[in-house]
């Protein structure tokens, strides 16, 4: 009797994890991301007929994506201008008819990750498909030899495609975790007159808050005096001639030292540390006093996030 070859056997895992990250793109500068994250592997079954246990693949795959991509700045190499064991300083432009458009971080260097220049110019035109292979990638490295293949998808919330949908960054500086990066996330944003959705309002805030950076006043250094920005300044020395129109922040957190410049058109300051309890109210602020009865329900990437009357 001739022996035949195993086939392929694939599982899948749907909602393994939820990725939020910063994109660092070419047209518009730094912003937020959320997904579900589904896999798919593939490959031959060990000698119990298992392929790759449950639970143990969607741990390695979560701790794979929690550690290379998530809560992370997702650059192409060429943006970064400096880097050492543990710093390093990322420089960008956008919006090219207006050179005053700069993005700068000196940020420690496990707060970033390098993708490839052709996965971000697919990311700049909404195309996920070579992200995914890279996740995919790191996945596999950590999967079992009888894994042969891993297909990632990466799912927006529902909602992307409605008017109400926007994207932020914002960094948690005295967060315990990995929220104290610069990071971002994207979702719906959600208000409520007299208990009823209220579309037209919810789309204006998404549209004023779209693209943005919150972040605690406290954190924001009017005189441009300290080693970090002084590093900024040395390696990206364009950064001088439009300091009128860009704001800096700076902050210190449990895994480093921070230094941000933006374009303060793209800046929220509250006078809190930017959590998502915190915008909740910040956003409910931007109305009129005379609008009474107003929730604000602010998610904070996917599936969680705040409500404020």
């Amino acid at each position: 009797m001739l022996n035949t070859p195993q086939s392929t056997t694939k599982i899948f895992i749907q909602d393994v994890t939820l990725l939020d990250c910063a994109i660092l793109y070419p047209s518009t500068g730094p912003q937020g991301k959320s997904w579900y994250v589904d896999v798919t592997w593939e490959g031959k079954k060990d000698k119990n007929g298992v392929l790759f246990d449950f639970s143990l693949a969607k741990k390695s795959a979560k701790s794979t994506i929690d550690h290379e991509f998530d809560h992370k700045l997702l650059v192409k190499p060429s943006s970064i201008r400096f880097q050492s064991n543990s710093q390093l300083i990322i420089v960008a432009g956008f919006k090219e008819a207006e050179q005053h458009s700069i993005f700068a971080i000196n940020t420690y260097s496990n707060s970033v990750r390098k993708i490839s220049r052709e996965t971000l110019i697919s990311l700049d035109k909404g195309d996920v498909s070579l992200l995914e292979k890279e996740i995919s990638h790191s996945i596999l490295r950590n999967s079992p030899e009888n894994v042969t293949n891993v297909i990632v998808k990466l799912r927006p919330h529902e909602d992307h495609v409605k008017s109400n949908y926007f994207s932020y960054t914002h960094s948690l500086c005295h967060h315990y975790g990995n929220c104290q990066r610069f990071h971002g996330h994207s979702n719906i944003i959600e208000v409520f007159k007299n208990g009823k959705f209220d579309a037209d309002k919810s789309n204006f805030i998404a549209k004023k808050l779209n693209h943005s950076y919150i972040i605690s006043r406290n954190y924001i250094d009017a005189n441009w005096n300290s080693k970090l920005i002084h590093e900024l300044i040395e390696h990206c020395p364009e950064i001088s001639e439009f300091k009128e129109k860009l704001i800096v922040a700076q902050y210190k957190g449990t895994q480093g030292e921070v230094a941000v410049i933006l374009p303060k058109e793209c800046v929220f300051l509250l006078e809190h540390e930017s959590t998502v309890e915190n915008i909740a109210e910040f956003i409910k602020s931007l109305f009129q006093a005379t609008d009474q009865d107003l929730e604000i329900r602010a998610y904070e990437g996917l599936a969680k996030g705040s409500i404020y009357s």
